[in-house]
C-alpha cells in the first residue's frame, strides 16, 4: 500500500511540474486580404521540426510546449510563406496569422522529373501534379480515376470497380505498351506481363500523384517509354490521428476502412507509424450485351481487402528511413456460370514490401529505395464451347519482382545540379495451366535480371532563364532459366505429344538519352524543346509461353528484344494572368522494334502458329492542351484537350506471314481525348463536376472495328461536418451512358456511391 501511495504522488508531482513548464500554443490562420480562414495550411515549429495542419476552421494547437523562443513557420499553397519569432514564459500564446497571396498561385513541388526537389514551372515538359485536396474532391472509386483529369492519359477501366483491372497510358501507345508507375519511388510494373493492379492502392491515403509525360528512361529505364507517374502516401503529421469510413452504394457495394497513425518526438528524433485497412465487395452486372446472351451469362461480383502499415524513423532533419508492408486479396467474377457456385473469376493475392532511406552523407543527398512484390495470380474458366463442349480449367501464375535503386545528387556551384544513380532489379515467373476436364498440363517458368546506371546533369544559366538538363543511362538485362513442360496435351493446348524444352539464354542492352531545354521568355511565359528515348522491355510471359491464344497457337520468343521510342517535343507554359494558366505542347515520336504477332507458316491443331516479334516501325503526331481558370481560391475550372495520331509506319513481314498492316492506326488509342471540370469548395457542400470525353479508335490492328466513342460525367458532393465528421456522395456517369468497350463488353453505366468518415 505504501508503495502504490508513492507511486501515485511521483507520478501527480511529474505531471504537476510537467504543466507548470509546459505551455499551449493556439493561433488562426487567415487570407490578409479576404480574412477567409485556411483550412489546410502548414505551421511548424522550426527547433522542434513538429508539424500541424490547421483544422476546418482554420485553428492550430500546439500542446506540451517548454519555456522558450521558438520560430513558428506557416506555409499554405498560393501564400507567401512567414516565419514568426515567439517567446514562451510560464503563459500559452494565442496567434493570429495572416498570409499573403503568392505572386505565383500555381507554384508546386515536385520530384520525380529529376530524382529531386524542384519547382515544377522550373523545369521542361508537361509535368503534372495532383495534390491531396484536389484527390478529395475527386469523384473518384479508384486511383486510376484520378489520372482521367490529366492531359494525354487514357484509362480504360470500362467495367467500373468490377474490372479485375485497369489500363493505364500516355502519349498515343496502346494499352500493352503501358508507362513506368511507382509507388512512393518503386516500381510496380510486374515483369512478368508489364500490369499494374491498380485495385490494391486506395485514393484515400495518396498525398499527390506526379506525372512526367514522354520517354523517361533516362532516369527510370525499365518500362518508361511513354512516361512516369509516382504514387505518393501521406505521412502524419500529428501524434495520433486516423479515420474510420464506410461506404455503400450500386449494385450492392458495400465496404470500409480504417487508417490510424502517429507522430512521436524522442530526444531530437522523430518516430511516425501507420496502419490501414480496405474491404470492399459488390454483386455486379451482367457485362455480356442482351443479343449476345446465353444461360451461362451472369453477373459479375467482387470481394477484396488491403492491409498495410508503415514505420518510420527520422534520426535527424536529414537522415530518415522508412520501412511498409501491405497484403492485397480479391476474387472478382468473370460474368460467366455452368456448374460451379461462384462461377469464372480472378483472384490476386499480393504481398508488397519497400524499405527507403533518405539521408545526407557530406554534401551528397541520398536516396536509396528497396523492394518485393510477390503477386499469386489465380484464374478459374468454366464455359461451353460453341461445340457443345464444356471446359474447366484453372491458371495459376506467381510473378515475383524484387531490387534496389539507389541515386545521389550534389550541387556544384550555385547554378548546377549533378545526379547519379544505380538500378538492379529481378523478375520472375512460374506459371501453370490445368485443363480439369482434360488431361492438359501447361508449365513454364523463367527469370530476368537487370542491371543499369545513370547519370544527369541539371544547370542553370543566364539568371536562371535558361536551363538545361541532360541525361544518359546504360541498361544491361539477361533471360535465363527459361523453360516450359507440356503433360498428356489434347487439342485444348494443342501440342501434338508431350514436350519438356529448356530455353537458350539472351541478353540485351539499351542507351537512353534525354536533353531539355527551357527558356524564359518573359516570367509569365516559358518554353522549351525536348528530345528523349525510352523503351520498354519483353514480357516474361511472351519470352516462355507457348500455348493457345486467341489469333491462334502462340510459339514462345525468348529473343525478343526491347521495344524503343524516341520523342521530339516543343511546348510552352505560360501564366497570362494570375488567375491563369495555359500549358500546350506538341510531339513528333518514332518507335522502332516494337513487337507484334506474325504467322510462322505452320499450323497447330488447325490453328495458324503465331509468335511475337520485333518487326514494326511506329510513329506518333501528337499535340496537347490545358487550361486552368481561378475565379477565387475556391472555384476553379480546369479543362484539357488531347490529339493523338498514331499508326504503322512499317511492318516488316519478309521472313514471315499474314497481313501487312503498314499504314494503318494503332489500336486502342483514342484520337481524340477532352477532360472538363469544375471544382468548388464552399462552406455548404462542396462540389467537384467533371466529364471526360474518349473518341473513337480502332479495336483491331487491322482497322476492321472501330470502338464507339463515348462521354461521361461525373459529380461529388461533399462536406466536412464539425471537425470530425465527413460525408460525400459520388454519381458517377450521371447521364447513364451504357457504352461498349474494346472486348465488346457493357460498362456498369450509372453508379451511386455514399461515403461517410469519422476523422480524429
Amino acid at each position: 500500500m505504501f508503495l502504490r501511495k508513492t507511486l501515485y504522488t511521483l507520478i501527480v508531482l511529474c505531471f504537476t511540474i510537467t504543466t507548470l513548464f509546459s505551455q499551449n500554443i493556439t493561433g488562426l490562420v487567415i487570407d490578409s486580404k479576404t480574412k477567409e480562414k485556411l483550412v489546410g495550411a502548414n505551421v511548424i515549429i522550426k527547433e522542434l521540426q513538429r508539424g500541424i495542419s490547421t483544422n476546418n476552421d482554420g485553428y492550430f494547437t500546439f500542446e506540451n510546449i517548454k519555456n522558450g523562443e521558438y520560430t513558428i513557420v506557416v506555409s499554405f499553397i498560393g501564400y507567401d510563406e512567414i516565419k514568426e519569432k515567439i517567446n514562451i514564459d510560464n503563459n500559452s500564446i494565442e496567434l493570429d496569422i495572416e498570409l499573403n497571396s503568392s505572386a505565383v498561385a500555381m507554384e508546386k513541388i515536385i520530384i520525380t522529373a529529376t530524382r529531386t526537389e524542384r519547382r515544377i514551372e522550373d523545369l521542361a515538359g508537361q509535368n503534372e501534379v495532383m495534390e491531396s485536396k484536389e484527390i478529395e474532391e475527386f469523384p473518384a472509386s479508384s486511383t486510376d480515376n484520378l489520372l482521367q483529369s490529366i492531359a494525354n492519359i487514357n484509362v480504360n477501366r470500362s467495367w467500373g470497380i468490377f474490372s479485375k483491372n485497369a489500363s493505364v497510358t500516355m502519349r498515343g501507345l496502346d494499352a500493352a505498351q503501358g508507362v513506368l508507375v511507382l509507388y512512393n519511388g518503386v516500381p510496380l510494373n510486374k515483369t512478368a506481363g508489364g500490369s499494374i493492379n491498380w485495385n490494391m492502392i486506395s485514393p484515400d491515403r495518396i498525398e499527390k500523384i506526379e506525372v512526367i509525360k514522354g520517354p523517361s528512361s533516362a532516369l527510370y529505364g525499365n518500362n518508361a517509354m511513354g512516361g512516369v507517374i509516382n504514387i505518393i502516401t501521406k505521412q502524419p503529421d500529428k501524434a495520433i490521428s486516423g479515420d474510420v469510413r464506410i461506404m455503400g452504394g450500386s449494385y450492392a457495394t458495400l465496404g470500409g476502412k480504417f487508417d490510424l497513425e502517429g507522430n512521436q518526438e524522442i530526444k531530437g528524433t522523430k518516430l511516425y507509424w501507420g496502419l490501414s485497412g480496405f474491404y470492399r465487395q459488390g454483386d455486379g452486372y451482367v457485362i455480356e450485351p442482351k443479343e449476345n446472351r446465353d444461360s451461362t451469362d451472369v453477373e459479375v461480383y467482387l470481394k477484396e481487402y488491403r492491409l498495410g502499415a508503415t514505420l518510420g524513423y527520422e534520426f535527424n532533419d536529414k537522415n530518415k528511413i522508412e520501412v511498409e508492408y501491405s497484403y492485397y486479396d480479391d476474387k472478382r467474377g468473370d460474368g460467366k456460370q455452368v456448374y460451379f457456385d461462384d462461377g469464372g473469376y480472378v483472384k490476386y493475392t499480393t504481398h508488397f514490401v519497400r524499405v527507403k532511406y533518405n539521408g545526407e552523407i557530406g554534401k551528397f543527398k541520398i536516396e536509396a529505395d528497396g523492394y518485393l512484390q510477390d503477386e499469386n495470380y489465380y484464374q478459374f474458366t468454366e464455359k461451353v464451347n460453341s461445340d457443345g463442349n464444356y471446359k474447366v480449367s484453372k491458371k495459376d501464375q506467381i510473378s515475383r519482382d524484387y531490387g534496389v535503386w539507389a541515386n545521389a545528387t550534389r550541387k556544384l556551384g550555385e547554378k548546377n545540379w549533378f545526379t547519379f544513380g544505380l538500378d538492379l532489379k529481378q523478375g520472375y515467373m512460374n506459371a501453370s495451366d490445368i485443363y480439369l476436364t482434360s488431361t492438359d498440363t501447361l508449365m513454364r517458368e523463367g527469370r530476368v535480371q537487370s542491371y543499369a546506371a545513370f547519370l544527369q546533369d541539371e544547370h542553370r544559366l543566364f539568371n536562371d532563364k535558361f536551363k538545361i538538363i541532360a541525361g544518359l543511362r546504360f541498361d544491361y538485362a539477361r533471360f535465363y532459366d527459361g523453360n516450359i513442360h507440356v503433360g498428356d496435351p489434347t487439342a485444348n493446348t494443342g501440342f501434338a505429344e508431350p514436350l519438356t524444352e529448356s530455353y537458350d539464354n539472351s541478353n540485351w542492352t539499351s542507351i537512353s538519352p534525354k536533353l531539355a531545354l527551357q527558356y524564359e521568355i518573359i516570367p509569365e511565359i516559358k518554353t522549351y524543346v525536348s528530345a528523349s528515348t525510352g523503351f520498354m522491355p519483353a514480357k516474361l510471359d511472351d519470352l516462355i509461353s507457348s500455348r493457345k491464344v486467341s489469333t491462334g497457337f502462340k510459339i514462345a520468343n525468348p529473343d525478343l528484344n526491347p521495344q524503343t521510342l524516341t520523342n521530339y517535343e516543343i511546348g510552352f507554359n505560360t501564366r497570362p494572368f494570375k488567375k491563369a494558366q495555359f500549358k500546350t505542347a506538341v510531339y513528333y515520336s518514332v518507335g522502332k522494334d516494337f513487337q507484334y504477332f506474325v504467322e510462322t507458316g505452320n499450323e497447330v491443331d488447325g490453328q495458324r502458329e503465331v509468335t511475337r516479334e520485333n518487326i514494326a516501325e511506329i510513329e506518333i503526331f501528337g499535340a496537347e492542351f490545358f487550361f486552368q481558370y481561378d475565379f477565387t481560391k475556391n472555384l476553379t475550372f480546369k479543362t484539357n484537350y488531347t490529339h493523338n495520331n498514331s499508326f504503322i509506319k512499317k511492318f516488316d513481314l519478309k521472313d514471315y506471314y499474314g497481313d501487312d498492316i503498314t499504314g494503318k492506326k494503332i489500336s486502342e488509342v483514342p484520337w481524340h481525348q477532352v477532360f472538363v471540370g469544375l471544382f468548388w469548395r464552399n462552406k455548404y457542400v462542396n462540389t467537384t463536376f467533371v466529364a471526360n470525353y474518349v473518341g473513337e479508335m480502332y479495336q483491331d490492328e487491322a482497322n476492321n472495328q472501330i470502338v464507339d466513342d463515348y462521354l461521361t460525367c461525373d459529380i461529388r458532393l461533399s462536406r466536412m461536418i464539425n471537425e470530425n465528421f465527413f460525408f460525400a456522395f459520388d454519381i458517377q456517369n450521371i447521364f447513364n451512358n451504357v457504352y461498349v468497350d474494346k472486348k465488346l463488353r457493357l460498362s456498369p453505366g450509372r453508379y451511386i456511391l455514399i461515403e461517410i468518415a469519422y476523422k480524429f
